[in-house]
């Protein structure tokens, strides 16, 4: 039975090798030496889990990380009448670990955010998916939006 809960600074060093393993499954690529990355993206890792704007949700098997799901909260000018803080949420770094893969910790992973998300009043989620992942989240209720527009250089 997967344990679903918050990562913590002990977690990093298995969050940074999923990264990793991630990037190097996806694209196939490994533009530096793992050292020179793990320095880079723990030094993130660290100050994201203790800035107060980012949140890991892990799913967590006989005490090993196998899958992940970030949430950065993303802070809005304030408006009168409305929420002291408003922000919504930004979901990336999706990862689940080969051999746990279609076994439903995504959603599950999914449910916990949200939950979390809605408790803390964050005004809406928002990702941009991969090709791949587009049924994930429509069966976790995600759907297109024609509001927001982007601009590439």
């Amino acid at each position: 039975m997967p344990i679903i809960r918050l990562a913590v600074l002990e977690d990093i060093d298995e969050l940074v090798q999923m990264r990793w393993d991630f990037s190097v499954e996806d694209y196939d690529e490994s533009p530096e030496p793992f050292e020179e990355f793990y320095q880079t993206c723990s030094a993130f890792l660290t100050q994201a889990l203790e800035g107060g704007d980012w949140y890991i949700w892990v799913a967590e098997v006989e005490k090993r990380i196998v899958s992940h799901m970030y949430l950065q909260r993303i802070h809005k000018v304030p408006r009168p009448g409305k929420s002291k803080d408003p922000y919504f949420g930004y979901v990336t770094n999706v990862y689940t670990r080969p051999d746990f893969r279609s076994q439903g910790l995504g959603s599950k992973i999914h449910a916990a955010m949200e939950t979390w998300s809605k408790e803390h009043e964050a005004e809406f989620l928002i990702l941009w998916p991969s090709i791949e992942s587009v049924d994930f989240y429509a069966r976790n209720g995600f759907s297109p939006s024609a509001e927001a527009v982007e601009k590439h250089w």
